[in-house]
């Protein structure tokens, strides 16, 4: 049994698809890795855990040295690898518990005995540097130029992701691998009540989902200038939107994206709701019309690869991530062009709503979902197994 340790440090609301990705990640590899690997929470503070999600099924193992908040311990774990190529007190904590891989975190040092591999999601910064600060951008960069020393392998989730490695660093690219990561769908009867959410959430019969954080690249504001367009001739169409409303990088955004709703008289039509439920989450996209993404930017949604397990409509940017995660109900336009995705909009407003009613053709999605976590499962093996194979056997 190999134990691999997974990073989870941060704010989990200010993240909520980096949490969801763990989340499936560890779900998926205790389901139909359990023979072979054991994966092991590694976290500065426990109360970051939902207790649904992690506690009652996973060690958790709780230290401050692994604290991403703690400007100080950041920098002297910087130090450690610059001068020694590893951070002495995390090895030994490690070590101690008997775990020698870290997975989909960062790197542990080019002298650690702790086999590391990063995750890098996306590369934003790259082609949005006008969203980033001076400072965020030189953080990023020396965060590949560190990865590329100091960690055994870097993880990608996508093919286009790769491509921008190879264009930013050559020899992060040389040491990249990319897995694309399995999702998953509720059981049938975790799905809301409809009426429920409707009484809730003021919902109209037909809705769009959009559910995003506020973070500028998230390109709310294409939706809403379509929704405007849209709204002279169908006054009752309405767009559910989900997510964090606050952008660290840009403060001012939500205030912008707000002032555009009301000054375009868009409050009916336009629903935030924040952060809501998983399990609502997962309803809203159930019942919608369709699911809307017009991000400039992802790494590979986990909406987007949920509603394709739902076999529903996504509307989708045409960014390259988006266009990897293709699927015969997904549409794609352009990201800037708002005239574009109103006609979009039109006519799957005015088509009948489509979604899986019946248990029996629900539980067939389950089976594709299965299907596919357990050729993730296996793909995680051979990549733990090929690319640990000869520094297990020096430490050991």
């Amino acid at each position: 049994m190999i134990r691999i340790g997974f990073l989870i440090n941060f704010n989990k609301n200010k993240w909520l698809g980096g949490y969801n990705y763990f989340r499936n990640l560890l779900f998926v590899l205790k389901k139909f890795s359990y023979q072979k690997i054991e994966p092991v929470i590694i976290t500065d503070n426990i109360k970051r855990l939902d207790k649904t999600a992690f506690k009652h099924n996973f060690e958790i193992l709780e230290h401050p040295y692994f604290s991403n908040s703690n400007l100080i311990k950041k920098l002297s774990n910087k130090i450690l690898l610059v001068l020694f190529g590893k951070n002495f007190f995390v090895d030994k904590f490690l070590l101690k518990n008997k775990i020698n891989i870290m997975s989909h975190s960062g790197y542990y040092g080019k002298k650690s005995k702790i086999i590391s591999f990063q995750w890098i999601p996306d590369f934003q910064e790259f082609h949005y540097p006008i969203f980033f600060s001076f400072k965020a951008i030189f953080l990023r960069k020396l965060n590949i130029i560190m990865g590329a020393k100091h960690s055994t392998k870097i993880i990608l989730s996508s093919d286009a992701i790769k491509r921008d490695l190879k264009k930013i660093n050559l020899a992060a690219y040389k040491k990249s691998v990319v897995l694309k990561h399995t999702n998953s769908i509720p059981e049938f009867k975790e799905i809301v009540n409809l009426r429920y959410l409707q009484s809730k959430y003021n919902l109209k019969k037909d809705f769009f989902y959009l559910p995003n954080h506020y973070w500028v690249h998230k390109n709310h504001i294409v939706v809403l200038k379509a929704l405007r367009l849209m709204r002279e001739k169908y006054k009752n169409i309405q767009i559910i939107s989900s997510g964090y409303l606050h952008d660290h990088r840009h403060p001012d955004h939500y205030k912008f994206i707000k002032n555009y709703i009301k000054k375009n008289n868009l409050e009916n039509n336009y629903i935030i709701l924040g952060i809501i439920p998983t399990n609502e989450v997962m309803s809203l996209m159930y019942y919608s019309k369709a699911l809307i993404n017009p991000s400039k930017s992802e790494g590979l949604s986990n909406t987007v690869e949920q509603a394709k397990l739902l076999n529903k409509t996504v509307i989708l940017s045409n960014n390259p991530v988006h266009k990897e995660q293709k699927s015969k109900n997904f549409i794609f336009f352009n990201q800037d062009n708002d005239l574009e995705l109103s006609l979009i909009l039109k006519k799957i407003y005015l088509n009948d709503i489509k979604y899986v009613k019946s248990k029996k053709k629900y539980n067939r999605l389950k089976k594709i979902e299965m299907t596919n976590q357990k050729k993730f499962s296996e793909k995680f093996e051979k990549f733990i197994l090929k690319n640990t194979k000869e520094k297990m056997e020096l430490i050991l």
